[in-house]
């Protein structure tokens, strides 16, 4: 009977579903596990099992949250994770929750429920702060706790678990401490919202959306300074004020006469009154300055027009008019020669009364000034107009204007209404403007202001960017429309008239069906992601988008969940709306379209009846997508398109995934999880965070969950482990394992004293193989369903130690490192081939399985058993 040596260079296909396990044929089956739990699988091939989760606090009184990304500048660490829970929002920098001022601690009585002395402490009941450096009660210190019963000058304190503190048994207070109330503010969101709010970030603002709130943007001020504030909608440059103005006209002596005008009134069936009273107005003939007669007179009742006749000639009748007002040119005195009616008709109306008559200065005029921001450009909406009367057709005629300078304005615009539209008529960097009969541009018009999400079911469900412009979709009352603020002025949502380019944008997407539009991403244009369909919007050719230049394009009929996509490179990824699928979404250039491929199929089983949740991608070191399912299960996607890898896995914890985050920290994508589980008999919502993996001494290797790490002058006490009262821990002490240590008051107890330690919950990472594949061997033919035995294992590994390996669960042994090492020194990591001789046993498939059990490191490159086959 041969021996055969077999190898698996690569894991890169990840954990397969069961109905593959038979397609021998299919390229991914060399490179797949049957399982891959707490396992990732590296970009190259290898595959590692995960880092451990440090604790880092727990959620705003356990209860259901969310982490959002703010990332200012990641160069300078100004990375934030922020935790949105119900109606409140906390802050994370660099692991540790952002804290407020410090309040002195001057006393701290013995007592069931001790009571904290500080003057003024401005605290309130529920208030979750951190204790530090208090002198006596040292247990106190640098842990959390909440805020019960509080006067002026007096608080008692809470643990996390919801138990009286109590300072029975403890050193008498002997002085200093401080209390830190974690830093947080009112949120708009309640918890059954939080996983439908949809944000976008620029610089020190992030949007947030949300169907059942107005758009609000977050502003950071300060590490402990953020501010919500609802979105306006108008320019962010205020309109000038105080605009006014004076008319100037180049006047011309000549011959004046008096002229005498009489007004009657005209029912619906042609009955006049009699005339009215005769007002006399004094003209100037030869005037060329465009002054003009203008006769006013108050509404008659039952008149349907009126009748205007001059009696001081035998002009007679010169106009006929429904309004209450004439106007005529000084030299405009030529009548048809009819005369008023000396009496009333019958049924005529009243004779009209009230005539006046003024000599008026050309026509009316009316002005806009518009201010232009020095800092952005943008024009705000128009000033409230002013009316000079005036006639520029006539030379040395102008209109002067005036108004109060705006903050911040560079350079101010004006318009003038011509034709019933505002036109530009000039630019000015002073508060005057001299109109002298200017041609308007009719091109160009003031600013309108608009707010398309004033009132409920007007408010959108997703937001972005494109274009530098801020983009905002999928309202209830028209789920498929698309609103796109200024070029460069994001929260302008008006426009001018005529149109500009640069104005806001409005569409709405057509389809067949109702289409609720869910998420929107810039790519090559702008992905629309909605209920059944996924569409491209952009400009023409290579052209930008404008509001004259738009065009749809629907790219696929897939469906989009709410979850929001996520960019791998130059990559979308969406889950769809059913099934738990998710895929990626790109554009090809050969078909001058977006596609894609379904990345759940070759691990379904991990997908089947599930939602995605929440995600998060962390591109550095590993390029890994983390995934979480509604079952409180989490996933990993190890994703690298042009090398075609794209590897699925799964992860465990004592307690259910509920939430993920990646943010920047170092040279690292820090990845954070909020986790629920159960200690001391209560749900508990703790934040904790992926460790590093990047080490090079096995004392510094962190594979513990919820852990905490200790370093200082050996010590066999661990404290500060509250958050894990009761539960049975492991620990990396100097190196070396130590087990079952059960938490009790906060504390575990090492059986030696240790100057380096993590303890935390322990988890096991397993490799497991898919049966055996050597295509034809010779006579034997497919080796698939023959008898097999798995004489010695060769594993390829690099910084491992403390591994298991065999082909059953029964039959694995352990990898013997210890070699020069003194008995209570921490042994060395392995890397290269490593060889174990497993418990003889006769299996159909010839499956290994590789286990680590250990708080230890785990990277197998490659897997060699050396096989016996039956005949």
């Amino acid at each position: 009977m041969a021996i055969l040596r077999v190898m698996q260079p690569a894991f890169t296909s990840g954990e397969l579903s069961p109905a593959l396990w038979a397609r021998v044929d299919v390229d991914k089956y060399r490179s797949g596990l049957k399982v891959a739990k707490n396992i990732f699988i590296h970009p190259h091939g290898g595959a590692s099992n995960r880092s451990g989760l440090e604790f880092i606090g727990r959620t705003r009184g356990s209860g259901f949250a969310i982490l959002l990304p703010f990332i200012f500048d990641a160069e300078t660490d100004q990375t934030y994770n922020l935790e949105f829970s119900h109606l409140k929002m906390r802050v994370y920098r660099a692991g540790s929750p952002v804290l407020e001022a410090a309040k002195a601690i001057t006393g701290i009585s013995v007592a069931a429920n001790g009571v904290v002395t500080s003057a003024a402490h401005g605290f309130a009941n529920g208030d979750e702060v951190f204790i530090s450096g208090v002198a006596g009660m040292s247990a106190l210190n640098n842990r959390n706790f909440i805020i019960r019963n509080v006067t002026a000058n007096t608080y008692q304190l809470e643990d996390l678990l919801g138990v009286a503190l109590s300072t029975l048994g403890m050193p008498a207070y002997a002085g200093g401490g401080t209390a830190r109330r974690v830093y947080e503010i009112a949120s708009p969101y309640t918890a059954d919202e939080l996983r439908r709010v949809v944000f976008a970030q620029e610089n020190d603002v992030m949007y947030l959306t949300h169907q059942a709130h107005p758009p609000m943007k977050l502003s950071r001020l300060g590490d402990a300074n953020w501010l919500f504030s609802p979105l306006t909608f108008v320019p962010q440059i205020a309109k000038p004020t105080g605009l006014s103005g004076n008319a100037v006209f180049k006047r011309k002596g000549g011959a004046t006469a008096n002229v005498s005008y009489r007004i009657t009134s005209v029912s619906a069936s042609g009955a006049e009154s009699a005339p009215s009273a005769t007002v006399t107005v004094n003209v100037q003939y030869e005037n060329e300055d465009g002054r003009r007669i203008r006769l006013t007179w108050n509404a008659a009742t039952g008149a349907s027009l009126y009748r205007v006749y001059r009696t001081d000639s035998g002009d007679g009748l010169l106009a006929e008019t429904p309004v209450l007002e004439a106007e005529f040119g000084q030299t405009e005195n030529s009548g048809s020669g009819k005369q008023p009616p000396a009496s009333s008709a019958a049924g005529a109306p009243p004779v009209p009364t009230g005539v006046t008559g003024a000599i008026v200065y050309g026509k009316e005029m009316k002005y806009v000034v518009a201010a232009i921001s020095d800092e952005t450009g943008e024009e705000s909406l128009p000033s409230e107009p002013a009316t000079l009367r005036n006639d520029m057709v006539y030379r040395g005629n102008r209109n002067a204007l005036f108004w109060t300078a705006t903050p911040g304005a560079g350079s101010y615009v004006v318009y003038r209404l011509d034709n019933g539209r505002y036109s530009y008529v000039g630019k000015t960097e002073t508060t005057s403007f001299t109109d002298e009969n200017i041609t308007p541009d009719l091109a160009s018009g003031p600013q309108e202001g608009y707010n398309p999400f004033d009132s409920a079911g007007n408010y959108p469900a997703c937001v972005n960017f494109y274009e530098q412009r801020l983009a905002m979709g999928g309202t209830a009352n028209v789920p498929a429309g698309l609103w796109l603020g200024q070029s460069a002025n994001y929260e302008n949502f008006g426009a001018a008239s005529p149109v500009k380019a640069s104005d806001a944008i409005t569409l709405r997407i057509r389809s067949k069906e109702k289409n609720q539009i869910r998420a929107i991403s810039e790519s090559r244009g702008m992905a629309v992601f909605t209920t059944a369909n996924e569409f491209n919007v952009a400009g023409s050719g290579e052209e930008i988008m404008t509001p004259t230049n738009m065009v749809v394009k629907k790219q696929s009929n897939r469906g989009s969940s709410w979850l929001q996509p996520i960019a791998v490179g130059d990559v979308m990824l969406f889950a769809l709306a059913r099934g738990g699928v998710i895929r990626d979404y790109s554009y090809e250039f050969s078909n001058d379209n977006f596609t894609g491929q379904d990345l759940t199929i070759m691990s379904r089983h991990l997908f089947e009846g599930r939602q995605v949740v929440s995600w998060a991608f962390a591109q550095s070191p590993y390029s890994i997508v983390w995934v979480v399912l509604d079952n409180g299960q989490c996933v990993s996607l190890t994703y690298m398109r042009e090398h075609e890898v794209w590897a699925w896995t799964r992860h465990e914890t004592d307690g259910q995934f509920e939430a993920v985050n990646v943010v920047a920290e170092g040279d690292e994508d820090a990845v954070y999880f909020v986790i629920r589980r159960t200690v001391d008999g209560k749900s508990q919502r703790y934040i904790e965070r992926m460790h590093s993996r990047l080490f090079a001494m096995s004392e510094d290797a962190f594979f513990v969950d919820s852990g905490l790490s200790y370093e200082g002058t050996p010590t066999k006490t661990m404290r500060g482990l509250h958050h894990l009262e009761g539960k049975v821990l492991v620990a990396l002490a100097d190196g070396n394992v130590v087990r079952d240590l059960v938490v009790t008051n906060g504390t575990v107890t090492l059986p030696i004293a240790a100057s380096k330690v993590h303890v935390g919950l322990p988890y096991e990472a397993e490799l497991r193989t898919l049966d055996v594949d050597l295509g034809n061997v010779g006579e034997l033919g497919t080796v698939q369903a023959r008898n097999k035995a798995i004489a010695n294992i060769t594993l390829r590994v690099e910084k491992t130690r403390g591994i298991w390996a065999g082909p059953a669960e029964d039959a694995l042994v352990e990898l013997k490192q210890r070699e020069f090492e003194n008995w209570s020194e921490a042994i060395r990591l392995a890397t290269g081939d490593v060889e174990l001789t497993p418990t003889a046993d006769w299996t159909k498939g010839g499956t290994m399985i590789i286990k680590q059990f250990d708080p230890l490191p785990m990277t197998v490159l490659a897997i060699m058993p050396d096989l016996r086959v039956a005949a």
